[in-house]
């Protein structure tokens, strides 16, 4: 698999709750990072692939630095935060100009000079006056002249703007929205950030053994088959009753489920070593709500236990459309399998077939199928995609029962290979009394 790892990495890098991800936002354009009054929201790099003036390049907005990190995800989080410095073009550095600096801030200038990277002195919080009386400290940092902006009021963003794209070199690579988007959800601790990892083949989440490492939703793409994929991780949704209104937690689930509504297919990751649970089935019901293409990933295969497929046919039937793939992400195992069938159900959710193939089946739907005796289907034809949607015409749409359209739905899967792996939206509609 080929990634586009070769983008020039532009990293965002300060203490927590300096206003990175304010200005991570205002550069990409919308609300992608998560933003509130909360220190160290962003746990894990927020990733933006973006073109500006023509030039394309990779926008990191890194997690805070912890002086003294205090359990195994802070270790991580530091790691993190000096390997993407290590691999940048170019560090944007942000301090708070509204407060003095810390020995967090001294330090992660430190870390930036070591690093011989050329960057960027940005002071935020900068919409006021109060900022100055923090100017003795702002150049003590020895950092250079800075940019002084307001993220929140889209103050100083044009020089900022211009700085950067002096350190950018001129690129051919288009960065394509296109293509497949796909999210990777789940409860907590299945595997979602192994697996992200796996498929990117690079370190972008943090993976520990503490339930749930990922609070933000982290964006990445590589080239599979001619096709740009997007990969989302997601936090673990977990049940409401668990999560305090207003808390972190309660941001990522919501967050969780804006990356199911902006994808096309959803990963529904489940635990093989532990079975299928009850939040498992309520994750892949949100799938089935946003009427999503999903696959059923069962990780941790070489734990498995026993009879889990026949497990997941039973608890997962209200999705057994969607193909079900074994893999181990630490192992790295079945990934190539993955891949293919993401192509695949891809394919079919944006699929679209002739009218007279969709109208031929319907009639011998209603011919070979034990139907409501006045119920009469007069035509259908595909309107959209995404997922595939049938609007079908008949005398009485009350006659076409919930029973019936399982069984429409069951028969055009069976009949249309196009639509094997996916979910199907049937719209029914009276038949005008000037239709022929």
């Amino acid at each position: 698999m080929k990634s586009d790892f070769d983008l020039p990495a532009i990293v965002i890098a300060g203490r927590k709750n300096a206003g990175k991800s304010s200005i991570f936002n205002r550069l990409v354009g919308f609300r992608r990072s998560l933003v509130a009054d909360y220190e160290g929201l962003t746990r894990d790099p927020v990733i933006f692939d973006m073109n500006i003036e023509g030039k394309a390049f990779r926008l990191v907005d890194l997690p805070g630095y912890f002086l003294d990190p205090s359990d195994e995800i802070e270790i991580e989080m530091n790691l993190s935060f000096k390997k993407w410095i290590s691999q940048a073009t170019l560090v944007i550095f942000v301090i708070d100009g509204r407060s003095n600096l810390t020995q967090e801030d001294i330090e992660i200038a430190e870390i930036i000079r070591k690093s011989g990277k050329k960057y960027i002195f940005v002071v935020n919080k900068c919409e006021s006056d109060a900022y100055k009386k923090n100017l003795g400290e702002i150049y003590s940092i020895s950092m250079g002249e800075p940019i002084f902006i307001s993220a929140e009021h889209n103050i100083g963003f044009d020089l900022l703007e211009e700085e950067i794209l002096k350190s950018i070199p001129e690129s051919k690579i288009e960065i394509k929205n296109s293509g497949p988007k796909v999210s990777i959800i789940g409860k907590p601790n299945v595997g979602k950030s192994s697996l992200f990892n796996s498929i990117i083949n690079q370190p972008i989440s943090i993976v520990t053994s503490i339930p749930g490492t990922t609070r933000d939703t982290i964006d990445a793409s590589l080239n599979y088959k001619d096709r740009q994929i997007t990969f989302i991780d997601t936090a673990g949704l977990r049940k409401r009753s668990h999560v305090q209104k207003g808390s972190v937690e309660s941001f990522s689930g919501a967050r969780t489920i804006r990356a199911i509504m902006n994808s096309d297919i959803s990963l529904i990751v489940v635990d093989a070593s532990e079975g299928i649970t009850e939040q498992d089935k309520k994750v892949a019901s949100m799938v089935v709500k946003y009427s999503k293409a999903s696959i059923i990933v069962g990780n941790k295969w070489d734990l498995a236990i026993k009879n889990f497929i026949e497990e997941v046919e039973r608890e997962l039937f209200f999705v057994s459309y969607s193909p079900f793939v074994p893999v181990s992400a630490l192992n790295r195992w079945n990934i190539t399998d993955l891949m293919d069938q993401i192509i695949k159900v891809y394919d079919q959710y944006t699929s679209t077939l002739p009218t007279s193939k969709i109208a031929g089946l319907s009639f011998k739907f209603s011919s070979e199928h034990s139907i409501p005796s006045k119920l009469k289907i007069f035509y259908a034809t595909q309107v959209d995609t995404s997922p595939p949607t049938i609007s079908v015409f008949v005398n009485s749409p009350e006659l076409f029962t919930e029973s019936v359209r399982r069984s429409y739905e069951n028969f055009l899967r069976r009949n249309v290979s196009e639509f094997e792996n996916v979910p199907l939206k049937i719209i029914v509609k009276a038949r005008r009394e000037n239709d022929k």
